[in-house]
């Protein structure tokens, strides 16, 4: 409960314990917040036990690359089967997903049903063996009030078994502010994927948080009254959430179907606000093609009946109930509208359709680096296209064979022909492009470019990511860093001479067997003096020394502590650059691995001798990413294997896999100044790509 409501209580309870008899065992106040502690501690008895928390490890595009991360939700258990109602925003794009409950049990989940237009999701727990749980019960009809109590509970920032308390604001809400067109409230809410369609939100003030999304709001009869799904960052404790009643619905269908089938006119309402009218609802916008358009509905229509009985909206939030009643007929129910236009009235007698998907699947295209989405009408109405089906280009890998393509192809671009083939979906840009092209031919695409109709060579890439560089022509070394010291700083430093100060130097290098010191200062090589062009670049040194032949003697002159010293050296050939190492990107961990390199075991002070492989980045929701590696980390054991190199990793996680006994593979790691013992799930090397 907020304090400013508290202070309220307590305030007036000390008014009447003013006068109050003083043989009273228990004051009034006290008496009067244990009762409330106690509805609130019953309400939450009944339900935190069983919110959960969501881990969902997603897969996003970035640059045409599929991308995979973890995300996390609340959501409640509402059935003795285990499933879990939670935010459809909370499951998005997910690839698999982990529950965790308020005893610290973490089990996995599959995906029931989902349905964005409510943005409501269903998960059911897999237990290792059957088992019945305990689950909390949407309430069956909205009676809040604005000044009641409401506890929100989940997992705010993925820090589980949270709750917070709050009043309702308004049971009723749609966000649409004063200064707010009402026509774009569903654009706002999601370009691709519109929410909110068909429901008012509850506002309340119980704090939530990113993490909050999917689990209950709840009242103080242990009741489900609402889903939390949306916070205001600016402007105080503003929150909102599914009405209970509502969602309860969906969840059970979803339950029951794995889907919702909605009926579809195509037009848009919006209240009579502003219009001087009073009855009926307003026609705002009618989809070109639609049954709506065909039954000669116009923008500006007003609906004043729906099969005789009379509608009206004279306010926004009236709009949600109205556009629900028409998605809950029966898909090919007719319907007589009574329509009023201009002072005239007539008839309208229509059908309905199912309910379009709004938004097609999206998925990477590897041999074209490209991601791309399945296009629907309501997606080519958005972006004023004349196509209704193809696939849209949502990202490039930079260089890849779609942005080099003869002419590149572009984000926004719709496929639609590839070698004369119609490809409208994933499935059949995979049966026509999946395998390399005879001949090794570039393929012919027909795109479409805003209203152009293009053509396009593309030369596509198949094969796997080991990245194996060029050689690289060799180069003297000498073994140190260096300082550049010009005259002017060697004059101020009090210095004999200018040239470039050893910083660091190598084991086992040319000039650390010459007895070359950090801090000796180099002045000449083979007689010619060193100079530094300035106080930052220490190329001139390397240059001079890279001039020189592999194996070359050569004579540097310098100081040490004011004293002539001289080094005779035999110079080596460069130890060769992060650049020119040999690198694996594994698909089943979700991560880019290269060889140890010189300068890695130098950086790190670790033995010639030593052996590895460097991780070199990690996917955060990749099995590597979720065993907690990190980049720069030495993989150096997996399973019971040593790693050595990158073919000796790729053999130890074949045999760990093959093994198959265990929850988590061990792998053993170099990090710092410290050897770590990190665990890859089997789970998640599974159930991931």
């Amino acid at each position: 409960m907020p304090a400013t409501r508290s202070r309220a209580i307590l305030f007036a309870a000390n008014l009447w314990l003013a006068a109050a008899p003083a043989a009273l065992a228990e004051p009034p106040a006290a008496a009067a917040r244990s009762t409330d502690a106690a509805t609130i501690a019953a309400a939450r008895d009944k339900v935190l036990p069983v919110v959960v928390s969501i881990l969902n490890v997603r897969e996003d595009f970035q640059q045409g690359e599929p991308v995979l991360s973890v995300s996390s939700g609340s959501g409640t258990v509402v059935s003795p089967q285990g499933h879990v109602a939670t935010n459809a925003h909370v499951t998005q794009k997910g690839k698999s997903f982990r529950v965790v409950f308020a005893d610290g049990r973490e089990l996995p989940a599959r995906l029931v049903g989902t349905d964005t237009l409510s943005d409501l999701a269903v998960l059911q727990v897999l237990p290792p063996k059957p088992e019945t749980f305990a689950y909390a019960e949407f309430a069956d009809t909205l009676d809040l009030s604005p000044g009641d109590t409401v506890l929100a509970m989940g997992a705010p920032w993925g820090l589980s078994n949270s709750m917070s308390a709050g009043v309702v604001n308004n049971p009723r809400r749609l966000l649409v502010s004063l200064f707010d067109d009402e026509a774009d409230y569903e654009d706002r809410l999601g370009a691709d994927e519109p929410t909110g369609r068909y429901y008012a939100w509850i506002q309340h003030d119980a704090a939530i948080a990113p993490g909050n999304s999917g689990g209950p709001l709840v009242d103080l009869a242990g009741r489900i009254v609402g889903v939390n799904t949306r916070g205001m960052i600016f402007g105080g404790d503003l929150a909102f959430a599914i009405p209970g009643p509502d969602a309860g619905d969906v969840v059970r269908a979803l339950i029951a179907d794995g889907r919702i089938v909605r009926s579809h006119l195509g037009l848009r309402l919006r209240s009579l606000k502003g219009t001087g009218q009073d009855e009926g609802v307003l026609v705002n916008a009618v989809e070109r093609g639609s049954v709506a358009e065909k039954a000669g509905l116009r923008a500006g229509d007003r609906i004043l009946s729906l099969d005789g009985a009379a509608i009206t909206a004279r306010q926004p939030v009236d709009v949600p109930a109205l556009q629900r009643r028409i998605a809950e007929l029966p898909v090919g129910a007719w319907l007589t509208l009574e329509v009023a236009h201009e002072g005239q009235r007539r008839e309208v007698r229509l059908q309905t359709v199912a309910q379009p998907e709004d938004r097609g699947e999206e998925r990477a295209f590897a041999p074209f680096g490209a991601s791309l989405a399945e296009l629907t009408p309501a997606m080519g109405r958005r972006r004023n296209l004349e196509a209704t089906e193809g696939l849209l280009v949502t990202g490039l890998r930079p260089g890849g064979p779609a942005a080099i393509a003869r002419p590149g192809l572009q984000p926004g671009d719709v496929i639609h022909r590839i070698n004369g083939q119609p490809v409208a979906n994933h499935a059949a840009l995979e049966a026509v492009a999946g395998q390399p092209p005879a001949g090794g031919k570039p393929l012919v695409v027909e795109f479409q470019r805003q209203a152009e109709r293009r053509v396009a060579l593309l030369a596509p890439i198949h094969g796997d990511k080991l990245r194996t560089p060029l050689p690289e022509i060799g180069k003297a070394w000498a073994g140190v860093e260096v300082q550049p010291v010009t005259a002017t700083l060697a004059r101020d430093l009090g210095l004999p001479a200018s040239g470039f100060r050893i910083t660091r130097v190598y084991p086992g290098s040319p000039l650390a067997a010459g007895g070359a010191r950090v801090g000796d200062l180099l002045s000449a090589v083979e007689g010619v003096a060193l100079r530094a062009a300035n106080e930052d670049s220490d190329d001139g040194f390397h240059q001079r020394v890279r001039d020189l032949a592999i194996g070359a003697k050569v004579r540097f002159d310098g100081f040490r502590d004011g004293k002539a010293q001289s080094f005779d050296v035999t110079l080596a050939e460069s130890p060769a650059n992060t650049s020119a190492l040999r690198t694996l990107a594994l698909t089943r961990l979700r991560a880019q691995t290269r060889e140890m390199g010189f300068y890695d075991r130098a950086a790190r002070r670790l033995p010639a001798s030593q052996q590895g492989v460097v991780v070199d980045g990690v996917e955060a929701g990749g099995p590597a990413g979720l065993a907690h590696l990190q980049g720069g980390d030495v993989i150096v054991r997996l399973g019971e294997q040593d790693v050595r190199d990158l073919a000796g990793l790729q053999a130890a996680l074949d045999a760990a896999l093959a093994k198959g006994n265990g929850r988590v593979i061990p792998v053993q790691v170099l990090r710092g100044q410290e050897t770590r013992i990190l665990y890859l799930e089997r789970y998640w090397l599974t159930e991931t790509p």
